[in-house]
Parts: structure tokens; sequence; C-alpha cells
């Protein structure tokens, strides 16, 4: 995997990386099955920083690209959908685990 670019925030990087392997499917949308070409980690660092750092993701991205945006941070929950209905992009899923949010993205 490549590593696109990185910043420090909070003692940890941050990084979006490149396309993964072609075997790490992530969801299956309407019977289709998306990859995440790219990740955004952003665990552990609250509001503002989750919604800023998606908007500088997207911002570098290529129409096409799906992101995975990896947070912790519950008012994400509103945050990044109320974001991205001003915009093109399609948010396809949020998917919930033990405290974390996996918000997928594809950029339009």
């Amino acid at each position: 995997m490549n590593i696109g670019f990185c910043w420090w925030g909070n003692n940890r990087i941050v990084c979006i990386s490149t396309l993964l392997q072609e075997n790490d499917t992530v969801m299956a949308f309407n019977g289709v099955q998306d990859k995440i070409t790219h990740h955004l980690d952003v665990l552990g660092f609250y509001c503002p920083v989750p919604l800023h750092e998606t908007k500088k993701a997207l911002q570098a991205l290529s129409v096409g690209d799906v992101i995975g945006v990896r947070t912790d941070d519950p008012e994400t929950l509103h945050d990044i959908p109320m974001f991205l209905d001003r915009t093109k992009h399609v948010l396809h899923d949020v998917v919930q685990e033990r405290g974390e949010f996996c918000f997928i993205i594809e950029v339009s």
C-alpha cells in the first residue's frame, strides 16, 4: 500500500493511502460491491477535526474514488452527512461497530 499524504495530529499520524489490493472489499451497496480506494483514520479526534480532515481528503481525491472515513466522534453522525448533502459526493453507507463509525463516501 502506498501513502498518498500524511499529517500529524494529537500525537498520531493521519494518512490517506492509495489503492488497496483487490480482495479488500468492504461493503455491498444495492447488490454491487464497492471498493474503498482510500482510508482516512481520524479516531481519537473530536469536532471539528474529523469533518475538516474529511473535507481536505475529498478535495485531494479524484472523481470515482471511494474513501472510508473512520472516526469515533458521535458528532460526525450528524456533521458528515449534513456536509455531504451540500455537495455532489455520495454517502453510500455508515458502518457502526464497537463505538466506531466508518463513512463510505464516493467522490463526485
